[in-house]
């Protein structure tokens, strides 16, 4: 896998996160203590992260780092990955957010 492919997945895999949990992008980048921009950047696929600033996003979204790198293994599950372990005993709503992200990263 290229670079600029993990980079884009990996920043796919943490907006559904960050989604999902219903958090905004400034809000993420407080718990995780980084600046609000540089996360916009990741998400988009156009800066990389350290193994340590991935560590820190996962664990504000209360998510394995696995959860966000799973795409490795299989490029079409990365979103959907994060968002079943998110998603692992949470409420209706939470669920219901989920979906909504999933429909919006679908293909057309």
């Amino acid at each position: 896998m290229r670079e600029t492919t993990f980079r884009k997945k990996f920043g796919q895999a943490l907006r559904a996160a960050r989604e999902a949990a219903g958090l905004s992008q400034r809000e993420l980048a407080e718990r995780a203590d980084i600046a609000d921009k540089y996360l916009s950047r990741v998400e988009l696929g156009a800066s990389s992260v350290s193994l340590f600033v991935a560590w820190q996003l996962a664990n504000a979204l209360d998510l394995e780092l696995s959860a966000l790198t799973q795409f490795e293994a299989n490029d079409e599950a990365s979103p959907r990955a994060a968002i079943a372990e998110l998603l692992r005993d949470r409420s209706p709503d939470a669920i219901a957010r989920a979906l909504r992200v999933l429909r919006a990263l679908e293909d057309p």
